[in-house]
């Protein structure tokens, strides 16, 4: 599985914006997809994004307030294969 990411600071947060499929936007599976991501990435807060006709959040915290300033920042992602073992050397990480 291939997710695409964005590292990001909103409200002077910073935090993983990630981008799957519209499925595994909510309790549970989002849950599951929050807790393989982090060998992948810096330790960070983690927010899965929807990006359809009528965008939503789901993180294990408060969305409401990044959701709503998120259209106002421009991200750089980058592509995470969940399918491949992390990489070991953070020299090759895009951020």
């Amino acid at each position: 599985m291939r997710v695409e990411v964005a590292l990001t600071q909103l409200k002077q947060v910073r935090l993983i914006i990630a981008f799957p499929h519209d499925s595994w936007v909510r309790p549970g599976a989002g849950d599951e997809l929050i807790g393989r991501l982090p060998p992948y990435l810096p330790p960070l807060p983690i927010m899965l994004v929807s990006e359809g006709a009528y965008p939503r959040a789901y993180a294990p915290f408060q969305t409401e307030e990044f959701l709503r300033l998120l259209p106002t920042v421009q991200l750089q992602r980058f592509e995470v294969d969940l399918s491949r073992p992390p990489e070991e050397e953070e020299d090759d990480l895009p951020f």
